[in-house]
């Protein structure tokens, strides 16, 4: 009877060396594949998103809903409007930020999101919990005739509407809610005077409905560039027509440029 011979230890070691080094090449593949399958899972749910939009400015003369004047927050009033969505919170997540900041929220009743976290916010109206990672265009909303500031987009525009943000990925319920914003300082740190949407969020982009309700990636150093507001600057100092731009935060300077 022949004897089956068995495998030597510097075999055994260089198939585990060659597993390792496959490991090593195919992961950082892998990573991607996972990267692009939750970008293409977010533009998804901003899809489901710009239907929901086109069809509330189709039954309504054009015009957005006013956030402002409930006291319910706009992922709530939403759930109101949209029944079927009343027991989901798969469209308020995106896949890359479904995990929530802190099961307990802190005396302020909210807590900021991050690059891969959601927001959360206690409403006031019923202090019901709110986890999202998606934010609103502060000034696309309705507002009574006795706010006279210019800003807000009270109806949906017909001209350039392609270049102004709707829905965005967003550290906080609103993803502009100052008159311009700057980067943050440091990744994942964001302070009062930072842009919320802002954030390393798809490989150097973020993924928006805009108000012609189309939905595509928006590169971070293009998102100065955008018409937020009827007042906002397009050409201010973070626009590639500028004169002298800021220097970028170092997180942003490898990302690519307009």
């Amino acid at each position: 009877m022949r004897k089956q011979r068995a495998f030597t230890l510097i075999e055994l070691l260089v198939v585990i060396a060659i597993i390792a080094l496959l490991m090593a090449i195919l992961m950082p593949a892998l990573q991607r594949v996972k990267q692009q399958a939750r970008a293409i899972g977010c533009q998804a749910n901003l899809k489901q998103w710009s239907l929901i939009f086109s069809m509330y400015a189709h039954e309504y003369e054009n015009k957005f809903p006013g956030w402002m004047d409930s006291p319910a927050p706009w992922p709530q009033q939403l759930r109101a409007l949209w029944p079927q969505h009343a027991d989901s919170n798969d469209l308020f997540l995106c896949p890359s930020a479904r995990k929530l900041q802190s099961e307990l929220l802190t005396s302020d009743n909210y807590q900021l999101g991050s690059t891969f976290t959601a927001w959360s916010l206690r409403s006031p109206a019923d202090h019901v919990r709110i986890d999202c990672s998606y934010g609103l265009n502060f000034w696309a909303q309705s507002i009574p005739k006795l706010d006279p500031d210019p800003r807000y987009w009270q109806t949906v525009p017909s001209k350039r509407a392609a270049t102004i943000p709707l829905l965005t990925d967003s550290v906080l319920w609103w993803s502009c809610h100052e008159d311009i914003g700057v980067p943050p300082e440091i990744e994942d740190t964001w302070t009062d005077d930072s842009l919320p949407c802002c954030m390393n969020r798809h490989n150097g982009t973020i993924r928006a409905v805009f108000m012609d309700f189309s939905t595509r990636p928006i590169p971070l150093k293009q998102l100065w560039t955008l018409k937020w507001h009827p007042q906002f600057n397009t050409h201010g100092p973070y626009s590639p027509t500028a004169d002298t731009t800021p220097a970028w935060p170092q997180w942003m300077k490898p990302l690519r440029d307009h």
